[in-house]
């Protein structure tokens, strides 16, 4: 007799919130608990250091040309030996900075040096996850996975920078970084908990597409001009409120997180659906309105203002970032993720400095409308579609 053929049934795709990606959130979430401990660092710059507005620009973009100088270092390490090995350095690097910021009590060569070992701290840690997260991620949920990573790092965002205020005004600013040293150590040790996965080694057959080929050279770009906004608002608005006699600044962090964290846990797979290249467009122009409207609104409403950032940057990062390994080969994803780290990193080394000049020379207002512009012009980059 002869046999029926089995019915096909739909191949159902691998579940993404794994044991592995379970454990890789929880060393995100303490590596983004100790490095959000320096979104305050303006405030600790101002109050402390007595550094105007160009001067904490200077500082800034310390820790972003670090970033940028060594990226394509570490895209080239991340791919070559793994992803967990450097995931652990990012850890121990961080605490390092926390160390170092001990000893900090004026602008000088230790200042540089600790900012340093933060951009070196964020590229190796942050580059080295993304791409573990992409690694696991099921190519159809990609947007809702880098959408978890962000989110497990972005909560920390509202955490560190509360924290840090109430310890700076219990304790004085070295328990702020006493708090952050040993965050890294913590997130350094969980770390070496995680294993890489076996990497897609590429055929002598199969099609290579360039990682600086017209349709990555956008996503890049565009990354580059998204942090004139992220810059004017994380860097700036510090001493915009305490210039106008605003000292508690946490009200912002919260206010950002609670929003983006919203859009990362619950909006990863509308991403997905509407497409992430759609989304990067929508995300960019919401963005854009967002550093004017802290000028007008003034300081008096940083919860709102943050809320706003986290509903732009909620959406533009992981559908940006999404786009840019949609466009990558497999067996390139960690150079991709790092350049698109570099791109965000050198745009704000760039716009810190930039927009401290700005806001020293004419004013913040200045500056916030500048920022608006040059984001503005990132969904038209985006938009472009190379004719054949």
């Amino acid at each position: 007799m002869p046999t029926q053929p089995k019915p096909l049934t739909p191949v159902e795709s691998p579940r993404l919130l794994s044991r592995e990606f379970l454990l890789l959130l929880a060393s995100v979430s303490l590596f983004g608990f100790s490095w959000s401990f320096y979104l305050i660092l303006p405030k600790f710059f101002a109050t402390e250091l007595g550094m105007d507005a160009a001067g904490i620009g200077r500082a800034v973009a310390v820790e972003g040309l670090t970033a940028v100088a060594i990226t394509p270092l570490v895209g080239w390490l991340v791919d070559r030996y793994g992803r967990q090995p450097w995931l652990v350095f990012g850890n121990f690097m961080l605490a390092l900075t926390g160390v170092l910021y001990l000893f900090v009590d004026h602008e000088g060569p230790l200042l540089y040096l600790a900012q340093m070992c933060w951009g070196v701290g964020m590229v190796m840690g942050f580059n080295a996850a993304g791409t573990m997260t992409a690694d696991i991620a099921p190519a159809d949920r990609m947007a809702q996975a880098l959408g978890l990573f962000g989110a497990a790092n972005l909560g920390m965002n509202a955490v560190s920078p509360t924290l840090g205020e109430i310890l700076a005004d219990s304790t004085g600013w070295r328990g702020v970084f006493a708090a952050s040293a040993t965050a890294g150590v913590l997130a350094a040790l969980l770390s070496t908990r995680l294993r890489d996965r076996p990497r897609h080694q590429p055929q002598e057959n199969e099609e290579r597409r360039p990682i600086f080929g017209w349709p990555l050279l956008r996503v890049y770009s565009a990354t580059f001009v998204m942090t004139a906004a992220f810059t004017a608002l994380f860097t700036l608005h510090q001493p915009f409120a305490l210039e106008l006699g605003v000292t508690e600044l946490r009200s912002f962090f919260i206010g950002f997180a609670i929003v983006a964290l919203t859009v990362r846990l619950g909006g990863g797979r509308l991403i997905d659906r509407f497409g992430v290249l759609r989304s990067s467009v929508v995300a960019f122009c919401l963005y854009s309105t967002v550093p004017p409207m802290l000028g007008i609104l003034g300081p008096d409403h940083l919860f709102a203002i943050g809320a706003m950032m986290g509903l732009g940057h909620g959406i533009a990062y992981p559908a940006v970032t999404a786009l840019a390994i949609e466009r990558a080969d497999a067996s390139s994803r960690g150079m991709v993720v790092s350049i698109i780290h570099g791109a965000f990193n050198g745009g704000h080394a760039f716009f810190a400095y930039a927009l401290g000049l700005i806001a020293a020379a004419w004013s913040y207002d200045v500056a916030f409308w500048t920022a608006g512009a040059v984001t503005l012009s990132g969904a038209l980059l985006l938009g472009l579609v190379r004719r054949p």
